[in-house]
């Protein structure tokens, strides 16, 4: 069977547990950037909220998870057996940026001869990155997409993402209990944690 192939799924299709390596988009220094989706069930396990209106495409529990990985063109076509090479389906999107649609679903990556599926892990804390701090109102944990902001020990949650080759250890923080409308947390500085 033929590992990686493109236009194997979409994100409207994916079920739950599964990955889709949508796109690459060229990015500095001659580096193509990944993009890999994953539909999972979120912090508190299996939701009813989620069971009851998984066919309403209105209801946000259903996003699937994003990660993105940089790398070098070459290294990524021996790795996923696919081409990514400028004379391959490129166009650029509505930001301007070059954009190589790939829609595999559950891509897997050889290295030494082994197959590594490519998973999304999911990393909430309270710890800013700078972009985070920059751009608190999109990069804090909200209830709802203009929500009040959902904290952790009365700090922000940021959710951070990456792609990993193994089972992903996703990591939830405890949201506090709901205090009201227009809730502000305390942001520590990146590096510094609230105690």
């Amino acid at each position: 069977m033929q590992k990686n192939v493109i236009n194997t799924g979409s994100l409207e299709t994916l079920e739950l547990g599964q990955t889709l390596l949508v796109s690459a988009r060229k990015v500095a220094n001659g580096h193509i950037q990944l993009e890999l989706a994953e539909l999972k069930e979120g912090s508190r396990g299996v939701s009813a909220a989620f069971v009851f209106n998984k066919s309403d495409d209105r209801f946000v529990g259903s996003a699937p998870r994003r990660a993105w990985q940089s790398g070098l063109p070459k290294d990524m076509e021996e790795a996923l057996g696919i081409k990514l090479g400028d004379s391959e389906a490129w166009v650029v999107d509505a930001k301007g940026q070059e954009i190589l649609e790939l829609n595999i679903l559950n891509p897997v990556a050889t290295h030494r001869g082994m197959e590594f599926p490519m998973r999304v892990q999911v990393e909430e804390t309270i710890q800013p990155t700078e972009w985070d701090l920059d751009n608190l109102d999109k990069a804090a944990k909200r209830r709802g997409a203009e929500g009040d902001f959902i904290t952790h020990q009365g700090n922000y949650i940021f959710m951070h993402t990456r792609i990993v080759f193994q089972e992903p250890r996703d990591t939830y923080l405890e949201a506090d209990a709901p205090t009201g409308v227009g809730v502000k947390a305390f942001t520590p500085e990146p590096g510094v944690i609230n105690s």
